[in-house]
């Protein structure tokens, strides 16, 4: 009878318990357990960096003495002291990390109570960094209890057994892995530094982030799910906010417009180059052969342009036909006059009449300083200095000629194939005069529109871009985009030419911080702040020069 009693007690408990749920989740649910969040307190941080900070910094210059504190900042922005009475700690939700080279490190504690772990249970967390463009998600922080570990691994033991034995091609291996996992593992995972305690588990996150023209504050919450092995789920409630104001150079960026001096000149020459392809021995021009019908539209194109804009007068135009030195000078004297004057008429017939007093025509028999200046600089003629010599000792045009392909075959054959018809060209050459100006000469300064280009780019944060733009100037927005690169020594070398003020021995500290010279640090920091006592406030702030004044 008390057998019965028994087996009916435990079969009302089991009916109650799925009446009203006693599930993993369930449990929970009426527990509200919850992640916590938290910055590091400044001991743990310096057991983390395995170094100690004191608390209040004395430094003595001169005759002047500073006191440099740890600040914190409250949730109305207002930043005090931050001071360590005995044994109580205050932990900030605000906290300054530098930025380097586009990057910086947040590190924070995740603090877990007891009640989410088991060993049939899998609790992932997610560190969502928020930004006034989007979330982040970070890497998830996985604590497997060890059943649910063997579920896992039961699972993906059936799945990868399945794949050998049946071998299923990409779309049967996705059903198989929905069928047999029921728990995948999870991508970018990371589980290290666990510290257990009675009643919590506390892990040490860190994690370095890339920042953007938005990441003056970032923002960390924590989103988590408990998962069971009963398929119930337990999703945690939303958890502290952790603020990081992101510390950079971006505020030493000098946004004073540069202007540059620009000469103008009343007089102007415009040049251009075309090859108009004729009959051999012929001076016709025919706009099918060839490119020609390209070529003769560039030209009539920037000959319209130039005539109807309203800037200049177009005082002359020379046309100027050269032909290649194959043959004899007197043939080719007259063919290169002949193609130069039949051009002028076809531009003349399809242009107007207008352009027949602009236009002078002028001819080269035989273009041999461009042969010699080609000889000269193409590297598939081997026998370059010889044949230069034999051009140069030789001043018979025909002569020389021939003597180029007797005793240089080879050669002369590439020069007829490749580099002779490239000397056969039509060049134009507009001289122009700016209206309405009297003197030759005039010097005006212009807005430096490409070095604002690169301070707008170093303020939005692509500071590779803005270094590519500042790198010419060596000014001090070129210090602080090597500086933002992580380039110190660079930026050292450019701020000791420079005139010495509070800003550029700031500078000069920061840089000496991140190179480990203390010492040097120390004296350009107390420098700044004899020159400029704001320097003091921002150094407080700064962890970077935080860093420079441990002992």
């Amino acid at each position: 009878m008390r057998k019965q009693r028994m087996i009916l007690g435990g079969m009302l408990a089991a009916a109650m318990c799925a009446a009203t749920g006693c599930s993993v989740a369930t449990r929970l649910e009426r527990q509200r357990a919850v992640a916590h969040l938290s910055q590091l307190t400044r001991a743990e941080r310096q057991a983390q960096q395995q170094d100690y900070r004191p608390q209040v910094v004395r430094l003595q210059r001169d005759s002047n003495t500073f006191f440099l504190a740890p600040v914190d900042t409250l949730p109305d922005g207002e930043r005090v002291m931050s001071l360590q009475i005995e044994q109580v700690t205050v932990v900030a939700k605000v906290r300054s990390v530098p930025e380097r080279n586009g990057r910086v490190h947040l590190d924070f504690v995740v603090t877990l109570p007891k009640q989410l772990l088991g060993s049939s249970r899998s609790v992932v967390i997610t560190p969502l960094l928020h930004k006034p463009d989007g979330t982040v998600p970070l890497e998830d922080l996985v604590i497997r209890g060890g059943r649910f570990s063997l579920l896992q691994e039961r699972d993906y033991w059936q799945y990868e057994t399945y794949v050998r034995r049946f071998r299923p091609d990409t779309l049967g291996r996705e059903a198989a892995f929905q069928h047999f996992v029921k728990f995948p593992y999870p991508e970018d995972a990371r589980l290290d530094s666990l510290v257990e305690s009675r009643s919590t588990i506390t892990y040490y996150y860190s994690q370095e982030v890339l920042t953007d023209e938005t990441s003056k504050k970032m923002l960390i919450t924590l989103t988590g799910e408990v998962q069971a092995v009963d398929d119930s789920a337990y999703r945690l409630p939303p958890s502290d906010t952790l603020a990081y104001l992101v510390s950079s150079m971006l505020s030493f960026v000098d946004t004073l417009p540069r202007y540059r001096i620009r000469v103008i000149d009343k007089y102007v020459t415009v040049e251009d180059r075309n090859y108009i392809r004729f009959f051999v021995g012929d001076t016709r021009v025919v706009d099918t052969l060839g490119d020609n019908g390209r070529e003769l539209e560039k030209i009539s194109g920037l000959m319209r342009r130039i005539i109807e804009q309203e800037e200049f007068y177009v005082d002359t135009i020379t046309l100027t036909a050269s032909s290649s030195p194959e043959g004899r000078y007197a043939f080719n004297e007259r063919l290169s006059r002949g193609r130069a004057e039949a051009l002028k008429r076809y531009l003349v017939r399809h242009y107007g009449r207008g352009i027949d007093t602009l236009l002078t025509v002028r001819w080269v028999a035989e273009a041999w300083p461009e042969l010699m200046n080609r000889i000269r600089t193409d590297p598939a003629l081997t026998n370059r200095e010889a044949m230069l010599e034999l051009l140069s000792a030789e001043r018979n045009p025909d002569r020389r000629e021939r003597l180029l392909r007797e005793r240089f075959p080879r050669e002369y054959a590439y020069l007829k194939e490749v580099i002779y018809p490239q000397l056969r060209t039509v060049d134009f050459r507009y001289n122009l005069r700016r209206k309405g100006m009297v003197k030759d000469t005039i010097h005006t300064t212009e807005l430096d529109t490409t070095y604002a280009r690169g301070v707008e780019l170093l303020q939005r944060r692509q500071y590779a871009r803005a270094l590519y733009i500042l790198n010419d100037y060596n000014d001090r927005n070129t210090v602080v985009a090597h500086l933002s690169m992580d380039h110190n020594e660079r930026a050292l070398e450019l701020l000791s030419a420079m005139p010495t003020d509070a800003v550029t021995e700031y500078l000069r500290a920061i840089a000496c911080s991140r190179l480990g010279r203390k010492d040097e640090g120390r004296e350009h920091f107390l420098e700044a702040c004899r020159r400029d006592e704001r320097m003091e406030y921002r150094g407080n702030l700064d962890p970077e020069i935080s860093e420079l004044l441990k002992d």
